[in-house]
């Protein structure tokens, strides 16, 4: 049973990482500089500050255990 867990939760992070780079240029344009929340394909919430951004999933009761969370912007940067 936790071994089904799992994989249903690998498969459910592929599919959000998927979607999270298929649509960055959208992200881009919404949330350009902002900390995004998302899970299932679905936006949860974004802000500028992480902690702003972590205090209301945790006031909206979202469980931030199975969450992605990046940071976009249109600027590149490398190191």
């Amino acid at each position: 049973m936790a071994e089904n867990n799992i994989t249903q939760m690998l498969v459910s992070g592929h599919n959000d990482l998927e979607w999270f780079n298929s649509n960055l240029d959208m992200l881009k344009s919404r949330y350009n500089n902002m900390f995004v929340a998302f899970h299932n394909k679905k936006v949860l919430g974004a802000n500028e500050e992480l902690k702003d951004l972590m205090q209301t999933l945790k006031e909206d009761s979202i469980d931030t255990s199975n969450i992605f969370v990046k940071f976009i912007s249109k600027i590149k940067i490398i190191l």
